[in-house]
């Protein structure tokens, strides 16, 4: 009998094997599978770090222009948008107002005051004529005495009583002239509180309102007929094409600011920002309670757009906008994204994917804006960094891109 070419595997072999693909399985089972993340790349480039806020655009000089007597006010025939010439477009007519109707009291008190006052008059005139019959009497016995005292038959004394005579009816003549004009004028002034309102009609004059400067008009706070008091407002004027953006800023975000810095208007409407510059940061601070209910200190930030006006020439007062003022910028800096950084005991760190493994490195970082952040020092350039690190990556865990 002849032996076998091939020799058959001995019970160890077999069971050698065995164990092997048990052992494989075993390890295959248990092992953690790499965990799937986003990565970025370390990268150099320009870097902009800005003060973001919403803004609020507004005519530069707007102009409200009031009535300037107590009347009733015509409708007002300007539309918002209208162009209006300085000292040449009437924006609003007001006619004086007419005089209340009396009640029945108040009219029988009136009269009564007025036949009052006649009587007075009557009185101040009887006055009058005793005042000068007087007075021409004590003129008369002067010039006699006088006279006497000329030729040395009156004394001094004498003299100086018929003098004092004089004087005093005189003032008392004077001063009967006056009441009775005095009487005269309060009868007069009784007289016109029963003038009625249809008595005034002929000869009343409208006060025509011109615009004080050229412009548009921007808004009617009074636009229907009604009686108005002096200093109401009737209108507001302005120039759309010289508008301004006025932003409150927080106190602590304003003092990093100065005038001059370089704003980008975004949010406005059109396809590209524009580009704006702070004029004047105001120096005055108020309270605002913002929408979670906390009190902050703000500060009006004033900014001017410097684009051309063509480019903005649909914006009007009072539209919404969003500001960023250019803190800090740099045309060359080492960065990486600002979603790749946590703190690790107390200092920040990312994990760097290498050879398949995260890896934990401290960094050192400068300033950060809501995107990026500027790298000083830890890492190289196209280094490759997780992003959004959960708290399943540890240093060493097994890593593949999402």
């Amino acid at each position: 009998m002849t032996k076998s070419k091939y020799l058959r595997p001995g019970p160890m072999a077999i069971g050698i094997l065995i164990a092997v693909v048990v052992l494989g399985a075993l390890y295959l089972a248990i092992r953690k599978p790499p965990y799937p993340v986003d990565l970025a790349e370390v990268t150099r480039g320009p870097m902009t770090v800005t003060i973001n806020d919403e803004g609020e655009t507004r005519v530069h000089d707007l102009y409200v222009v009031a009535a300037p007597i107590n009347g009733r006010l015509t409708r007002i025939e300007l539309e918002a948008g209208d162009p209006v010439i300085a000292g040449r477009t009437v924006v609003a007519r007001i006619t004086p107002l007419d005089p209340d109707f009396l009640d029945r009291r108040s009219e029988t008190r009136v009269r009564a005051q007025i036949q009052a006052l006649d009587a007075m008059i009557a009185s101040s005139s009887m006055r009058i004529k005793q005042a000068r019959a007087a007075r021409d009497l004590a003129m008369q016995e002067q010039g006699r005495l006088e006279t006497l005292f000329n030729r040395g038959f009156a004394t001094r004394a004498a003299l100086d009583r018929a003098n004092a005579s004089v004087s005093a009816n005189s003032a008392a003549f004077t001063e009967a002239v006056r009441a009775t004009e005095a009487a005269r004028f309060d009868r007069d002034a009784a007289r016109a509180n029963l003038v009625t309102p249809d008595s005034q009609r002929s000869g009343r004059r409208t006060l025509e309102v011109r615009s004080p400067v050229s412009g548009a008009v921007m808004r009617l706070p009074r636009e229907s007929e009604s009686a108005v008091a002096a200093g109401t407002p009737l209108i507001e004027i302005g120039d759309p094409r010289d508008l301004e953006i006025v932003t409150d800023l927080l106190s602590a975000d304003a003092v990093r600011l100065k005038p001059g810095t370089p704003v980008l208007i975004e949010n406005w409407g059109g396809e590209k920002p524009l580009n704006g510059r702070i004029r004047r940061i105001e120096p005055y601070g108020f309270t605002k309670i913002s929408a979670l209910g906390v009190e902050e200190q703000r500060v009006n930030v004033i900014i001017d757009i410097t684009d051309p006006s063509a480019l903005w020439a649909k914006l009007g007062h009072g539209y919404r906008v969003i500001i960023r003022a250019v803190e800090w910028e740099s045309r060359d800096t080492m960065q990486l994204p600002v979603s790749a950084l946590f703190r690790d005991k107390g200092k920040w760190a990312v994990f760097v994917v290498e050879a398949g493994r995260a890896r934990l490195v401290p960094v050192k970082i400068g300033r950060m804006n809501d995107e990026r952040a500027e790298l000083l020092g830890g890492l190289k350039p196209k280094a490759i960094v997780i992003l959004h690190p959960s708290e399943k990556i540890t240093d060493d865990a097994r890593v593949e891109a999402r």
